[in-house]
């Protein structure tokens, strides 16, 4: 798996960054990880890159994901460097799954960063 997910300290976000195919155990390591890393933390926001994710993704991943941000308590999501396709994933994603947070596409991680951190005072 070459996928990344980390807690960055400064703006208080988790990050995900996918690389190649996402598959149901590495959606369930990932989202066990996001559980453990948010702990105690205050807010609950995400940024997915998708920059080098190749959309391909099956029905069991989509749901355990979900299942597992959902777990998470996940508010807030900011999709970076998504083309066409994984903007279309993502949107289902966030739209006819369980998953009851806020999520928007961003052509940077500062602009994802700005969106995040403003939407912590509404």
């Amino acid at each position: 798996m070459e996928h990344k997910i980390w807690f960055e300290e400064e703006h208080q976000l988790l990050h995900i960054q996918i690389h190649g195919e996402l598959s149901t155990e590495d959606s369930q390591y990932m989202g066990n990880k996001a559980i453990e890393l948010l702990d105690g933390k205050p807010y609950r926001q995400l940024i997915i890159d998708l920059s080098k994710f190749n959309n391909i993704i099956s029905r069991e991943t989509r749901s355990r994901a979900n299942e597992l941000l959902n777990i998470a308590g996940i508010t807030d999501v900011g999709f970076v460097g998504a083309n066409a396709a994984g903007r279309m994933l993502a949107k289902v994603l966030m739209k006819l799954g369980s998953l009851k947070a806020e999520s928007d596409f961003f052509k940077s991680f500062e602009e994802a960063t700005n969106w995040l951190e403003k939407r912590r005072k509404k």
